[in-house]
């Protein structure tokens, strides 16, 4: 049986790296199924870059509870609550902010742990990656530079695996901006161009699920 490959970008990190209770089921269980050997699973290392950035300025704790304590200040002072009950919120308040400011310490180890994952390809630009980013730019496409080296990434990792005999490339992109179709369901027709040429399914979500074969054939057919 040919191999097949999916790829993920800094969602997909910051979803398995995040404090525990904010942590995807889907994101690990993608993981767990590249173990399981389904398919493999490929990641842009400038991803776990952005990762690193991306998930303390996200899950700061004191900014998460901040409007929650201004409630029962308020909800106190205005007499819906008591006393005893704002008390008691605030511990819990407390509680939250120190676990999450705990869990934050342990991002640049779990990121590290998962970049030598062995079940977890993770690839650096090359040259060839980097042209097609700049030819991207070049598209009305309208994406960020961040967002054209990730997609200009997995363009061409994509087609190379395919010359190396992969029968198959997905790819989990909950990104709106690099997915091949607006909030409506309409496709943006360059993206979903790129996309088709370089024989990639996109789903919005981390489930994988099975493609229909002849609809897949049927939309790389029209390329």
């Amino acid at each position: 049986m040919k191999p097949q490959a999916v790829f993920v970008e800094t969602n997909w990190v910051v979803d398995i790296v995040a404090p525990a209770h904010l942590q995807s089921p889907q994101a690990a269980q993608l993981l767990a199924r590249a173990e399981a050997g389904e398919f493999e699973l490929h990641l842009p290392a400038i991803c776990i870059t952005e990762a690193r950035e991306t998930i303390p300025r996200r899950f700061t704790p004191r900014s998460r509870s901040e409007d929650l304590r201004k409630f029962v200040r308020w909800a106190k002072n205005e007499g819906r609550i008591s006393r005893e009950d704002a008390n008691a919120a605030f511990r819990v308040f407390d509680q939250f902010d120190g676990l999450v400011a705990n869990e934050l310490t342990k991002v640049p180890e779990r990121l590290r742990e998962l970049a030598q994952h062995l079940h977890l390809k993770v690839f650096p630009l090359s040259e060839s990656m980097l042209e097609r980013q700049v030819s991207i730019g070049a598209m009305d496409t309208l994406l960020k530079p961040y967002d054209m080296a990730v997609l200009g990434a997995i363009l061409v990792r994509a087609e190379d695996l395919q010359q190396q005999g992969f029968s198959w490339v997905g790819f989990c992109e909950l990104d709106s901006d690099l997915q091949p179709w607006d909030k409506n369901g309409v496709l943006k027709p360059i993206l979903s161009d790129l996309y088709n040429a370089s024989q990639i399914w996109v789903y919005r979500d981390f489930l994988v699920e099975d493609v229909d074969e002849s609809e897949l054939c049927e939309r790389f057919r029209q390329v």
